[in-house]
């Protein structure tokens, strides 16, 4: 690719500013704060766009952000093998847009990607460039990317002969993709579980031995009920038939259901009397019934009528008369106390009854509440047997995942391994050839001085000196730059198939003459290229003269 014409309608100090470049040597010549920088910026900004710089102090969009108006705009028109192209661009956040047009045809060129000429007008990547082919004065040393692109490269190389398939990028995946297949979460949920595990219990065993007992439980119930007792009052003839007959009179009369019977009466007459009265105490019964037998005696005595048979009758009858009043008395005083000796009887069978009643009553409630246990229990015991079986299937599960997992694992690991001794085998091949061609740009552009370099896989450089290798750091800082450079543009070599053009600003400002003069000597090796050199010596012109490389001085 050449760049024929740039167009700087509105970016950073520039409005409407042209600048026509020539396909070889370029030297934009300027002095400080005269837009060198600027230029530079706009044209890897035209190639690849404009991204938010983060973590720098000042964003790319906000550095070269118009200083008047509010446009953000610009063109470029490139050369390439296919055709000439005219590239727009708007910077504008809100506004964003880029178009390609074929300037032949004039007619607009579909893009691969939104805003991204890669895939479509070149082929390399916007890190890969600005770590080879554009160089500031502050950016000489590669960096960490440019060591993957190159190691990527190599390995591509190698294995696919095709550099622009991403190696690098494929082991990064499948190190991302490892992390699926982790075993340690698996592990440590399954020493989790086996904690919990109770292989020593026989659930089974349980279950039969709370069922037995809650059988047990219920037979109790049915015991209890067959050895109840029926508490019925026993009744005697005289009772029953007294009963009887009040039972018919109380039919034959009609009375009142309110009016109560002769042995209700009774009942109630001792309730109300108390167990014991006067009649308990048969002396007294007896020495009434003398007292009142002297009673007549003594008024058959005093009567004054001399009448012996009167007297006779009259004690007669008083005695007879007593006789037969304590008979009666005495006949109902046992009448009393038959009913009395009945009445603490059924009294007796009430609360016997009552009792057995209240202890059934306790018993049931204990033969519920200790049922409604086992069953508690039961369900327990068989909850904890479906939560053991449900960690034993768990636990297989997770055996087979991680069974599994090390099958991808071990695929994985020897993907990546395949890859990296791929590397490392092929190395040396393509190592060599970079060695060599840095090698060679070294001795030319130190004038000798240093005439072998060997670079690592790290890229880590280090410079003959005599008969051993010394690393950068015994070096003058001219002389770094100087190799960096040289490694740069090797790098450009392996790694940048399509002719993009070589950009360098200013990185001249502390060299030497004689390092000046070798520097771009050395450059006119790459005549294939296009070179775009900013800088703020007047001299340089005067130099590519000496060295009879034509160039196309720009004032900007």
């Amino acid at each position: 690719m050449k760049i024929e014409k740039l167009h700087l309608q509105d970016f950073g100090q520039f409005h409407d500013k042209d600048i026509t470049l020539a396909p070889g040597v370029n030297i934009l010549y300027g002095s400080n704060e005269a837009g060198k920088t600027t230029t530079k910026d706009f044209i890897v900004d035209m190639l690849y766009g404009m991204d938010a710089d983060t973590g720098a102090r000042l964003d790319q969009y906000e550095k070269r952000k118009p200083i008047n108006g509010d446009a953000y705009t610009g063109a470029m028109e490139v050369a390439t093998e296919s055709g000439e192209y005219l590239v727009e661009r708007n910077f504008l956040k809100t506004e964003k847009q880029t178009v390609v047009k074929d300037l032949n045809s004039g007619y607009e060129v579909p893009l691969q990607e939104p805003g991204n000429l890669v895939g479509t007008l070149l082929h390399t990547d916007k890190s890969t460039y600005m770590n080879t082919l554009c160089i500031g004065q502050t950016e000489l040393a590669t960096n960490h990317a440019i060591v993957d692109k190159l190691n990527d490269y190599i390995v591509n190389m190698a294995s696919t002969r095709a550099g622009d398939v991403d190696a690098v990028n494929a082991i990064t995946q499948l190190n991302e993709k490892k992390k699926e297949f982790a075993n340690e979460p698996l592990e440590a949920r399954e020493q989790e579980l086996t904690a919990k595990l109770q292989l020593d219990r026989d659930y089974d065993a349980e279950i039969a031995a709370v069922e037995e007992e809650y059988r047990k439980v219920e037979a109790s119930a049915g015991d209890e009920k067959e050895a109840k007792l029926q508490f019925t009052p026993i009744k005697n003839a005289s009772m029953r038939d007294e009963e009887e007959v009040e039972d018919e009179e109380s039919e034959d009369t009609e009375e009142p259901e309110e009016e109560l019977t002769e042995r209700e009466k009774d009942m109630k007459m001792l309730q109300n009397m108390g167990k014991r009265s006067v009649l308990d105490n048969a002396f007294v019964l007896l020495f009434c019934s003398l007292l009142f037998i002297a009673l007549f005696v003594g008024i058959a005595w005093i009567i004054p009528v001399n009448i012996p048979q009167l007297k006779m009758g009259i004690m007669g009858f008083g005695i007879l008369l007593v006789v037969i009043t304590t008979i009666q008395v005495f006949s109902r005083r046992a009448k009393l106390y038959r009913l009395l000796e009945e009445m603490e009887i059924e009294q007796g069978f009430e609360d016997a009854k009552a009792e057995v009643a209240s202890a059934q009553s306790e018993d049931q409630t204990e033969r519920n509440i200790r049922l409604s246990e086992l069953r508690d229990k039961k369900n327990d015991i068989i909850k904890e047997r479906k939560e053991q079986e449900d960690m034993l299937v768990e636990i297989n599960q997770l055996k087979e995942k991680m069974a599994s997992n090390n099958v991808e694992l071990a695929a994985l690991d020897l993907a990546i391994r395949t890859i990296q001794d791929l590397s490392e085998e092929i190395y040396d091949s393509f190592g060599s050839v970079l060695n060599d061609q840095v090698s060679a740009l070294v001795r030319k552009i130190t004038n000798g001085k240093y005439s072998e370099v060997r670079i690592d896989d790290q890229l880590r450089v280090m410079v003959k000196s005599g008969n051993s290798y010394i690393g950068m750091d015994y070096l003058s800082t001219g002389t770094i730059e100087q190799i960096y450079l040289a490694l740069r543009l090797s790098i450009a070599n392996v790694l940048i198939a399509e002719d993009l053009p070589i950009i360098i600003d200013d990185i001249f400002v502390t060299y030497d003459y004689q390092r000046l003069y070798d520097t771009v000597s050395c450059l006119g090796e790459y005549l294939n290229r296009q070179i775009i050199m900013f800088t703020t010596n007047p001299g340089l012109q005067e130099m590519c003269t000496q060295l009879g490389i034509a160039y196309n001085a720009i004032s900007l």
